[in-house]
């Protein structure tokens, strides 16, 4: 597998990039907006990308797949992409007609100090959801013709640098918060637009409203993909943002806590940025050995590559926590409870790593439907911890439901795929791996404090963060190259020392 770590550098650069680039991005919105005010935008934000992955109706994972199947028919193809825009469109629209006649009700939700917002931007949501649909699907679309370059691009880095600018002529007092509301959905335009140009230059691109090119068989075909897709993404959506989306409605300080909240998500978030540069890599070479039916490969795999992933995904961790206080000095502006809504996110996500790649094998498997009816039970279940646990303890309430709720998840799919293929991530080098976290953890949070954080907090915190960052490392890496708990580890180490050169 030490292909693997090659084909992962390249990923790990471009994401690393962007959660630099968003890393910029809350921390220009703490500094620049009241707390009620960024609270609103990430609440705008997060309703309209958990709408737009609702209102697609699974059609954009419909899209990928069909296209390849009717390659050879030209308005099949087309009849096919025109059902993955226009479909979603119509969705939307209805959606709006909904959403505009319920306006009373669904504001009265809201705390009332957070409604003037709610009143003033209510029907922006509709648009920006219709350009997270637009997105969505283009992308999709430029994905399945291997043109993935641009829109990560896109992605990662122009919409970021977009906001960055925003932010900054927000924050000079060039624009006020009507301009920066409206231009950070906007701004969605330009992946939008750039995504149907090129589309278009693929000549293999078009639409077709002929609903006759598709037999009856394979509407139903469609439908039934595009149903099950539809419903997979609610019950991850719901796993991933229920604590978010329902905050405002039952913390009573709505925005604001949300504001906090979405800090310390996105810091945790950090944690997943490992899987995000291995997981595709690994999962292709677990495939292969699944369909080959060699589960001696499979299971050695599976067992190789949870303990790649755990390797960077612990000095991640170590890093994140050891420099908290940093991260609270540089924000700034009442942001203190981050830190423990932090540690609270961190138990389950430490385990939702450290079990390796259990979605992926239970997809393979064809296991997929117990992950699907277990998502569901658990978004109840989730859903009725936050109801109870938020009017009392507010962001800690929704940290300690979410964390259970992931807890849960993880140690059923562990026990059920342990079961049913006899196969689990850990194993000695498992053991060894937290050994090597021992004294690096010690190195980063016994580090001195050689900065006086009173004057000069930004230089002071990141010069600060690098050298006790930095300890970390040289620690870890020196425990890790010692224990030797990873050969694919090793061998990578070896080709590089050899070609000199990552990948």
């Amino acid at each position: 597998m030490g292909i693997v770590f090659r084909q992962s550098a390249k990923n790990a650069i471009v994401v690393a990039m962007g959660a630099l680039l968003g890393a910029l991005v809350i921390w220009l919105s703490t500094a620049y907006n009241t707390k009620q005010q960024l609270g609103f935008t990430r609440n705008l934000v997060n309703y309209a990308l958990t709408l737009s992955q609702l209102l697609i109706l699974g059609l954009h994972s419909t899209l990928v797949v069909f296209i390849h199947k009717y390659a050879d028919n030209e308005r099949k193809r087309k009849l096919l992409i025109s059902l993955a825009v226009f479909i979603p469109t119509a969705a939307v629209v209805v959606f709006t007609v909904a959403y505009a006649a319920c306006k009373t009700w669904i504001i009265k939700h809201f705390q009332p100090d957070d409604i003037p917002f709610m009143e003033r931007y209510f029907m922006w949501l509709p648009v920006f959801t219709l350009l997270f649909v637009y997105m969505l699907v283009f992308e999709q679309y430029l994905g399945s013709q291997l043109k993935v370059a641009v829109s990560a691009f896109m992605r990662e880095v122009v919409l970021r640098v977009a906001n960055i600018i925003l932010l900054l002529l927000f924050g000079f007092g060039y624009v006020n918060f009507d301009v920066l509301v409206i231009g950070t959905v906007l701004i969605y335009l330009l992946p939008v637009s750039l995504f149907l140009i090129l589309s278009f230059k693929i000549k293999e691109f078009g639409f077709s409203f002929d609903v006759w090119s598709f037999s009856k068989q394979e509407f139903k075909e469609i439908i039934h993909f595009s149903w099950y897709h539809f419903l997979l993404s609610i019950s991850f959506l719901m796993m991933s943002y229920m604590d978010a989306l329902t905050l405002p409605f039952y913390d009573h300080s709505g925005f604001s806590s949300l504001a906090v909240y979405g800090v310390a998500v996105f810091l945790i978030s950090f944690m997943q940025l490992p899987s995000k540069a291995l997981v595709p890599a690994s999962f292709t070479i677990l495939a292969k050995a699944f369909n080959d039916n060699d589960m001696v490969k499979a299971k050695d795999i599976f067992v190789r590559a949870s303990n790649n992933i755990l390797i960077p995904s612990v000095a991640m961790a170590l890093i994140l926590i050891c420099n908290l206080n940093n991260a609270v000095a540089v924000i700034k502006n009442g942001y203190g409870e981050i830190a423990p809504v932090f540690l609270i996110l961190f138990v389950g996500r430490l385990l939702d790593v450290a079990t390796g790649m259990n979605d992926q094998v239970l997809s393979i498997a064809r296991y997929y439907k117990f992950n699907f009816y277990l998502s569901f039970i658990l978004i109840v279940f989730l859903y009725l911890m936050i109801r109870l646990l938020v009017p009392q303890y507010g962001i800690y309430g929704a940290a300690w439901s979410t964390t259970i709720t992931l807890v849960v998840f993880n140690l059923a799919k562990f026990l059920f795929v342990w079961k049913k293929l006899e196969m689990q991530p850990f194993s000695t080098n498992t053991l060894l791996v937290l050994v090597a976290a021992v004294p690096a953890f010690a190195a980063g949070y016994y580090f001195p404090h050689f900065f006086d954080q009173a004057h000069h907090v930004y230089v002071r915190s990141f010069a600060d963060a690098a050298l006790r960052s930095l300890a970390i490392v040289i620690v870890y890496t020196v425990m890790l190259l010692w224990l030797k708990p990873s050969g694919d580890l090793q061998e990578y180490i070896s080709t590089i020392r050899k070609d000199k050169r990552l990948f």
